[in-house]
């Protein structure tokens, strides 16, 4: 979808109207290394966040990226939509703030009561913005599609630089003040990832929904910026639940989809992974891990994602954030990490044990020419096995070329180091033993990725 959101601006922007000068993507400092890799090919530029602080926060800094003078649109990257028909609104809307001092929002018209959106309502002759109101009740949603003059908020804006600063200088001076002087500290031009510093995490932590659209449509201060809408009138899904996943692949409408990998049968069922099905209907089941069946069931959502195992009906998918502020509440690993976790140079995946259980055993993969940080551990000792490809182990100052099932041993505080020296995925497996095995206990003395 990351990869469709490009794609999407390329064919804005391949219009004579709009000319884009730079694509940016903002996301935390933990996903910088999976979408670098995922847009090689293409010419972005990464923001990272030491932390996430909603959209408000990341609007301003975009806001700051280029000149007063320049427009900037901001998309989502996990929403569909019709791209022809989203070039079409691209060009309204510069349209609009060629003419006007605006915030424009692109609105999407209900088809249904939706409670998991947020809406605006809006003067659809003049295409002024009204009113931004959050997620509402079922009464309401019900309400706002009767009415008619009600959008769906699709999280799009464009906007002139120097209006959004202004905005931010009325309504939210203090994410301003912050983000002006992290801006101060950067560089802008650089071709590299631009890691924002921590001081980022002293912004209030809001959506530009709550911290400028909704003062601006109520007019709190002076101002001669407008908020418009331009109502979007092609298809559209925010892939926000699964039960809008599940819409999404039951679908035949997506150009971009690769149902190598989905399997969708006459009778409304999805099914990704090794998935069994009886009697079943209407049924969105995917495991990532080990066999699922479902039997006799109709409407739900199972998903097996090897951390942990999922079951709801489809019009209860909003729900699931109950169950992970559940699992926030009482400290459960779960709502932090996966048992498949992606770094810089691959990934691993926690098979066996825990961090207090004496041992524990990973499988990791490493890609061709990447190595892992120069490092020592104070509690466990680690036994890897090569199981594929070719590497280079460093032990102390040792240094061992290993291939396909050959071992070594790294005793506690011993210095070490792999690296893939092969042209394919190279994996082995690490058997930990200590009393205390937790990511923490890492010492990192070199690091390619600039973690050391």
């Amino acid at each position: 979808m990351l990869q469709n959101t490009i794609q999407r601006i390329k064919t804005a922007t391949a219009s004579t109207e709009i000319r884009s000068k730079k694509i940016y993507i903002i996301c935390n400092k933990d996903h910088a290394h999976i979408i670098e890799k995922q847009t090689e090919n293409e010419t972005v530029q990464i923001i990272t966040e030491p932390k996430g602080r909603d959209s408000a926060p990341a609007i301003c800094i975009a806001s700051l990226l280029g000149t007063k003078d320049d427009f900037t649109f901001i998309l989502p990257c996990d929403h569909v939509f019709d791209d022809n028909a989203f070039s079409k609104c691209c060009i309204k809307a510069i349209d609009v703030l060629y003419f006007n001092r605006a915030i424009v929002t692109f609105g999407i018209k209900p088809t249904h009561p939706e409670t998991g959106y947020g809406y605006i309502k809006y003067d659809s002759i003049n295409n002024d913005t009204l009113e931004f109101f959050e997620k509402p009740s079922i009464e309401f949603a019900e309400k706002y599609l009767k009415e008619g003059n009600y959008l769906w908020n699709a999280g799009v804006f464009a906007f002139q630089n120097g209006n959004m600063i202004e905005c931010f200088s009325l309504y939210a001076p203090d994410i301003l003040e912050i983000c002006d002087e992290i801006m101060e500290l950067v560089d802008k031009n650089t071709h590299s990832i631009i890691n924002l510093p921590d001081a980022f995490t002293k912004s209030r932590a809001i959506s530009v929904d709550y911290a400028i659209m909704e003062p601006l449509t109520r007019k709190l201060y002076k101002s001669n910026i407008m908020p418009m809408t331009i109502r979007y009138n092609g298809y559209w899904n925010d892939i926000g639940s699964f039960a809008a996943l599940y819409d999404e692949l039951a679908s035949t409408r997506d150009p971009y989809q690769d149902r190598a990998e989905d399997s969708v049968d006459g009778i409304g069922n999805v099914k990704r992974g090794d998935v069994m099905l009886y009697n079943t209907r209407g049924c969105y089941v995917d495991s990532e891990e080990g066999l699922v069946a479902a039997v006799g069931v109709q409407d739900l959502i199972i998903v097996n994602s090897g951390d942990a195992v999922l079951v709801c009906n489809k019009s209860h998918a909003q729900d699931v954030k109950k169950i992970v502020d559940r699992l926030k509440r009482e400290g459960r690993e779960e709502s932090a990490f996966h048992k498949k976790v992606f770094r810089p140079w691959g990934w691993y995946k926690n098979v066996e044990g825990g961090d207090s259980d004496g041992f524990k055993i990973k499988r990791i993969a490493v890609y061709p020419g990447k190595r892992l940080s120069l490092q020592s551990h104070n509690k466990r000792a680690e036994h890897w096995v090569i199981v594929r490809g070719k590497a280079k182990v460093q032990v102390g100052e040792e240094f061992i070329i290993m291939e396909k099932d050959q071992h070594v041993y790294i005793p506690i505080l011993a210095l070490h180091r792999i690296e893939n020296i092969g042209d394919d995925l190279m994996e082995f497996t690490e058997t930990q033993v200590g009393d205390y095995l937790g990511e923490d206990d890492i010492v990192r003395y070199e690091d390619d990725f600039g973690r050391a």
